[in-house]
């Protein structure tokens, strides 16, 4: 058991979560498990708790992929009332049933979140039907899919990417989780590699521009008359998402029946699903949580920034909404844009992973 255990881990720690922060830390006790999380390590301004426990779900759905390829099955139990860090969030108690691997699980080893420029795509693409069969199986979840941009979500997305900025905590720690150097990225092996910011061909200017930023993250210095000239400075970074979506296949948003924990948990593991699939099927994928990161809260009436900030965002819930036309019941979650890759993912641009988060324990 403990050898199997020792195969799965890489694939369940490449698992995608906020800036690459890895808040999850996991404890080995025989048979069992334990997922720990870390909230110094996902904090990012003030984003709702509950996407921690969407994370969560995409744990426990990669546990029980990873699992399956071991010939293992998993008892999955949620301690989520507190969520507390000195308790584990999750335990998977693992049993050897010898029960089939499941295809997807050959995608935790390949899934990667792609920014560049897609190269086009079609929602009459079989790999969206299977796409919709994963939904249909999910309970407290629903997936909608449009390849339908309006310009009143281009403006929400390029508001939301705009807040990032705008606010000094969430500025902060967007850019505590930036790697600009060579040896910040071999010393800390978690953030993002400046390389994976940039849409076009690495140049030679970008070395310069990246050790400029990684002064700055050095002093803790982003005012923010100078963070406006950060997307001239470094590529286009200063757009965490593209200015238009007609390279796109599809935009998708996952909505969850309530905030309740199982909902969101659920929320989680199909969106892992469907991120393995799309990858798998040879469609790139970027989570964009940027606008339900705000839509969400909104909705919920737990959103604590005054509107006089980005005024557009105001009505972040509505245009979600009108575009995916989910019920007024539904609160969405989880935004993700895909299609057809422009040519092999840069190997330098890789997410970068901690070799220290799992503790074998007597």
């Amino acid at each position: 058991m403990q050898t199997a255990i020792a195969r799965m881990l890489p694939a369940i720690l490449r698992l995608p979560n906020p800036e690459n922060s890895q808040p999850w830390d996991i404890v080995v006790r025989g048979h069992c498990l334990e997922v720990f999380h870390t909230s110094e390590r996902d904090r990012l301004g003030p984003s709702p708790d509950d996407l921690c426990v969407l994370g969560l779900g995409m744990i426990a759905e990669a546990i029980s992929l990873a699992a399956s390829t071991e010939g293992l099955s998993v008892r999955l139990s949620y301690f989520l009332e507190g969520r507390c860090d000195r308790e584990p969030w999750l335990r998977a108690e693992l049993e050897a049933t010898g029960c089939r691997a499941d295809p997807l699980a050959a995608a935790l080893t390949v899934r990667l979140s792609d920014r560049r420029r897609y190269a086009g795509g079609s929602l009459a693409d079989p790999v969206f039907r299977e796409v919709e069969q994963e939904e249909s199986t999910a309970e407290g979840v629903n997936l909608h899919l449009t390849d339908r941009y309006p310009a009143e979500f281009l403006a929400q997305v390029e508001a939301a990417d705009r807040l990032i900025f705008e606010i000094p905590d969430i500025r902060h720690d967007f850019m505590r989780w930036t790697r600009f150097t060579d040896k910040q990225i071999l010393s800390t092996r978690d953030g993002m590699p400046w390389r994976a910011f940039l849409r076009q061909p690495e140049r030679w200017y970008h070395y310069p521009q990246s050790r400029l930023w990684w002064l700055a993250t050095c002093l803790d210095w982003f005012p923010a008359w100078m963070m406006r000239f950060e997307e001239f400075l470094f590529d286009d970074s200063g757009r965490p998402s593209p200015a238009g979506y007609d390279d796109c296949a599809a935009l998708g948003c996952i909505t969850t029946a309530s905030d309740r924990s199982d909902d969101l948990v659920a929320a989680g593991r199909l969106a892992l699903r469907i991120w393995l699939l799309l990858n798998l099927r040879g469609y790139s994928f970027q989570a964009m949580t940027n606008v339900t990161c705000i839509a969400y809260p909104q909705r919920l009436g737990r959103w604590e920034e005054p509107a006089s900030i980005i005024p557009e965002l105001g009505e972040a819930y509505s245009v979600l909404q009108n575009m995916f036309g989910f019920s007024d019941q539904e609160l969405p979650i989880f935004c993700f844009r895909t299609g057809r890759p422009i040519g092999p993912f840069p190997e330098k641009a890789r997410s970068l992973r901690r070799d220290d988060r799992v503790r074998w324990a007597d």
